[in-house]
């Protein structure tokens, strides 16, 4: 005796129809674990981090500078790839604006204060990060060295991996 190989019509619709509706739910679950939606001007998928209020470094805290110049803002944006290493970030921020204090007849940077934000960019790659630095500081002349160090660097929140830094961009204000 052959089983039976043609079936009622109904059971191989409801058949189809749990396979199909199987496959579509792990379709879904696969997508939500690989592809982040971001909103435009969302908060949700970012990592935030700040020095807090302007303070100078402990070292020039107690010492008078020779002159004050202007008060200096140097805002960077990285694309980054892989983890985003935000001290390292910081501190290529804060050379540029420490060049840029050379170059108007500082030596010192006071009252310094940064602000962080990790993103991920829209319709890329799950790994890849938009990082905007924005860093202030004043300009000075003194007879103390400059620390060469951002201030609260511990305060900065990275995304743990290898960094990669594809692309950079800087606006001196």
């Amino acid at each position: 005796m052959n089983p039976k190989l043609v079936t009622d019509p109904l059971d191989m619709v409801n058949c189809c129809t749990l396979i199909f509706s199987r496959l579509f739910r792990k379709q879904v679950e696969h997508a939500r674990q690989n592809v982040d939606i971001v909103t435009k001007g969302s908060d949700a998928d970012s990592v935030k981090s700040c020095s807090g209020p302007a303070r100078t470094h402990d070292v020039l805290a107690n010492t008078k500078p020779i002159k004050v110049g202007p008060r200096v803002a140097h805002t960077e944006q990285f694309l980054c790839k892989g983890g985003v290493d935000a001290g390292r970030l910081l501190e290529l921020s804060r050379k540029g604006l420490y060049s840029l204090a050379k170059e108007m007849g500082g030596n010192v940077l006071l009252e310094e204060q940064w602000d962080c934000r990790i993103r991920h960019p829209r319709l890329q790659k799950r790994n890849e990060f938009k990082v905007t630095i924005h860093y202030e500081a004043t300009v000075a002349r003194s007879v103390w060295p400059d620390a060469q160090r951002p201030v609260e660097i511990e305060a900065a929140k990275g995304i743990k991996g290898l960094m990669t830094v594809l692309d950079r961009h800087a606006d001196i204000c």
